[in-house]
C-alpha cells in the first residue's frame, strides 16, 4: 500500500493462478477471476470510505 497525493492510495498485489481450474476460469467470458478481483477491490474501497457493502 502506498499513499499518493490527492487522498489516493495505490495497492500493489500479486497472485499466481496455476492449474487446470484456473486455466478454465481464465477462458470464460466474463472472466470470474477478474470479476472476483474487482469485487475485492470495490470492497476495500467501501471499507476504507466507511461504506459497508451488503
Amino acid at each position: 500500500m502506498e499513499d499518493l497525493p490527492g487522498g489516493r492510495v495505490r495497492i500493489l498485489t500479486q497472485e499466481t493462478q496455476i492449474g487446470r481450474p484456473a486455466a478454465e476460469l481464465a477462458r470464460q467470458t466474463p472472466n470470474p477471476i477478474l470479476n472476483g478481483r474487482q469485487a475485492w477491490l470495490d470492497g476495500l474501497v467501501g471499507a476504507a470510505s466507511g461504506k459497508a457493502r451488503a
